[in-house]
């Protein structure tokens, strides 16, 4: 049921406009649009897809110049009128959008949003159906999301005039097996550990042969050592043997 049609009246839906929207753009395509550059000849009118959202309707439509989102009354009552070209922010789910209101001797009055015009780039039909069913989709996409979720974080879509409105509560959930994850941030070396200093020479003790042979302080030497005391063992005795033997000649008392 549809009550007023005519241009200055308010045109009610009680089911789906779908249907009357489609007759509504035809006309006009055929009545004010016809032999204008900015038809694109593949396309055709389309009412792609409507659903209730509150006590109006929200759908899409798709027109040989552009695409639309269109907001109809479903409840008289609840219907806020406007004067032709004068905006409604219309608040969905994905977040606020402005409205124009329409004013129109075949389609009544209503709320018309331009998603994409002119639409002289899209190829086919099939393509402009596929923006407009996208568009629908993801405007609505957010209905899902409970905005009482005080876990959520809050995220605010931007709007044109840079007002913050609506605020839509998006969960932050931690990621599955965290502690198995890797961090992203590599761990810094460990430094290496500090070598204790090397004792000093003049405070190692050292034997009399080590020191008579010029033993080395340090531990690496210390078989160079031992074979240079042994090598030098026979000299050292022979050194030893001779300081002992009295020497012949020597002064008598």
């Amino acid at each position: 049921m549809v009550a007023g049609n005519a241009k200055g009246q308010l045109r009610v839906f009680a089911q789906s406009p779908a249907d009357d929207f489609e007759r509504g753009f035809r006309e006009i395509e055929a009545c004010r649009m016809r032999g204008l550059p900015v038809l694109n000849p593949k396309l055709s009118v389309k009412a792609v897809r409507f659903r209730r959202f509150g006590n109006d309707w929200f759908g899409t439509v798709v027109t040989p110049w552009a695409i639309f989102a269109v907001y109809a009354c479903g409840a008289r009552e609840a219907w806020v009128d406007l004067p032709s070209g004068a905006t409604r922010t219309i608040e969905l789910p994905a977040g606020d959008f402005p409205f124009t209101a329409i004013d129109d001797e075949v389609l009544g009055r209503f709320l018309a949003l331009s998603l994409k015009s002119p639409v002289l780039d899209v190829g086919d039909q099939e393509t402009a159906e596929l923006i407009a069913n996208f568009a629908f989709e993801n405007m609505l996409t957010a209905q899902a999301i409970p905005e009482d979720d005080e876990a959520a974080t809050a995220w605010v879509p931007p709007t044109a005039d840079g007002e913050l409105r609506r605020v839509i509560p998006i969960r932050i959930a931690p990621p599955k097996d965290m502690e198995k994850t890797p961090a992203l941030t590599p761990k810094a070396p460990e430094a290496p550990a500090e070598e204790s200093p090397a004792e000093p020479f003049f405070k190692k003790r050292l034997s009399r042969r080590a020191l008579f042979a010029g033993a080395s302080a340090s531990a690496k030497d210390d078989a160079r050592v031992a074979d240079a005391v042994q090598a030098s063992q026979p000299y050292l005795e022979k050194a030893d043997r001779a300081d002992r033997t009295p020497t012949q000649g020597g002064a008598h008392d």
